[in-house]
């Protein structure tokens, strides 16, 4: 009798230890995978926002070409009014609003699919603790059990 409950405290001792080892290294190694995943985010980030930065860059550059000639062109027509130059800055003001508002929205979208992703991750992970605690509680009783037959 002494010598089961010696055995059943060393094996209580025992999963209280693999239990908070296997939570420590769990826990590592989701804090490790997060800080991968956010540095992975933040790059692509920073690299799409200056790929954007780059296009809307020759857009603009592009845009105020396009408005020098036509500017020169008028000129030699005499047509072209402060008015025609305003509107046309205007619309090009506008373009580049509108596209940084599409990259604020895809932006939005990827870190909704991203929590989504962490809180599916993070349900698996307890159903799977659940389980194993589980499996573990039915193996003690089953011990226990066993060890109350034998007295």
């Amino acid at each position: 009798k002494n010598e089961i409950e010696k055995r059943q405290k060393t094996l209580a001792g025992l999963d209280m230890y693999m239990k908070d080892m296997t939570e420590k290294k769990d826990l590592e190694l989701k804090q490790c995978k997060q800080n991968i995943a956010n540095i992975k985010r933040d790059f692509e980030k920073e690299r799409a926002q200056w790929k954007s930065e780059e296009k809307l860059k020759e857009e603009h550059i592009k845009k105020l070409k396009d408005m020098v000639q036509k500017a020169e062109k008028n000129n030699e027509d005499g047509e072209e009014t402060f008015e025609d130059i305003l509107r046309e800055e205007m619309r090009v003001m506008k373009a580049a609003f509108e596209l940084k508002m599409s990259n604020l929205r895809e932006e939005l979208a990827q870190k909704s699919i991203a929590c989504s992703r962490e809180v599916r991750l993070l349900k698996s992970e307890l159903e799977s603790e659940r389980r194993t605690s589980s499996s573990l509680t039915s193996k003690l009783k089953a011990f226990e059990a066993s060890a109350d037959s034998k007295k």
